[in-house]
């Protein structure tokens, strides 16, 4: 596997004929590689935006109708399930996150003006997207102002440390697990854009950051604020590791510094 970079995208969260939740794009290249798809029954029909609309401002609102499939994003990160999963949404290809609601917002910073595509598509608990319920749409961005952010700067490497829970305590029902960060910007606007020095954001991971599907079978979620809620709901009692870890726009692990903090946890 190289580099797990475009490890969102092998997880299950690429576009047409791939399977990506992984990272999103070999570094220099953010086509998605072609992998062997999932198969959920999930019907996906796209209700918004419509083909060839005209997108004015700085963040695209979608809408979708699912059928002959449950959403619950409350079990992502855990084994399969059929007809059980998430749904996620690649922009040209590339992963931005993945949904459970039928609306969406999708932020349009640093894209360029033109003619871009959306790609829905289901995906299992464990991030394998299901390309035989892939829909596109196209729309056409010209903003009115551009929103465009620009690279930072910082004296030292990212890193990223857990405040909460505690190592060695016991957690039940579910718990938020609480970082702090050093040296980087998160950045939810910048999901699955190209890379943008100085920001990032993290993803939340259950027992292993190697797990199947390029790395993304066991990503709970991803975040940009200081907490991540874990619903539990999948997860089997007993003892188990709980991981933060920085990711590039792209969702890549490609960071240099202190990038990925644990916690050993109980579960009751």
């Amino acid at each position: 596997m190289q580099r797990r970079t475009r490890r969102l995208a092998g997880a299950g969260l690429v576009g047409a004929g791939a399977l990506a939740l992984a990272g999103l794009a070999l570094a220099g290249n953010p086509k998605k590689p072609k992998m062997m798809s999932a198969n959920t029954g999930a019907k996906i029909r796209i209700l918004a935006p419509k083909p060839g609309q005209v997108i004015t401002g700085n963040v695209l609102h979608t809408d979708v109708a699912i059928s002959h499939f449950k959403v619950d994003c409350a079990l992502a990160g855990t084994a399969p399930k059929m007809g059980v999963g998430h749904y996620h949404i690649h922009l040209d290809g590339a992963l931005i996150n993945m949904f459970c609601g039928p609306k969406a917002s999708i932020s349009l910073a640093n894209v360029k003006p033109g003619r871009h595509t959306l790609e829905f598509v289901a995906a299992e608990n464990n991030h394998m997207e299901d390309m035989h319920s892939a829909k596109e749409v196209s729309f056409v961005y010209k903003p009115t102002h551009p929103l465009v952010i620009k690279p930072r700067r910082f004296a030292g490497s990212p890193s990223i440390t857990i405040v909460s829970p505690k190592n060695h305590t016991t957690v039940s029902g579910g718990f938020d697990l609480v970082v702090k960060w050093k040296n980087i910007i998160p950045s939810c606007a910048l999901y699955g854009k190209p890379d943008v020095a100085g920001y990032g954001h993290w993803h939340a991971f259950v027992d292993t950051t190697k797990g199947g599907a390029m790395g993304m079978g066991t990503m709970l979620g991803m975040s940009c604020a200081h907490r991540f809620h874990v619903s539990l709901a999948g997860i089997k009692p007993g003892v188990h590791k709980f991981f933060a870890e920085l990711e590039d726009d792209a969702h890549a692990p490609t960071l240099s510094g202190h990038t990925t903090a644990e916690v050993t946890l109980t579960v009751k």
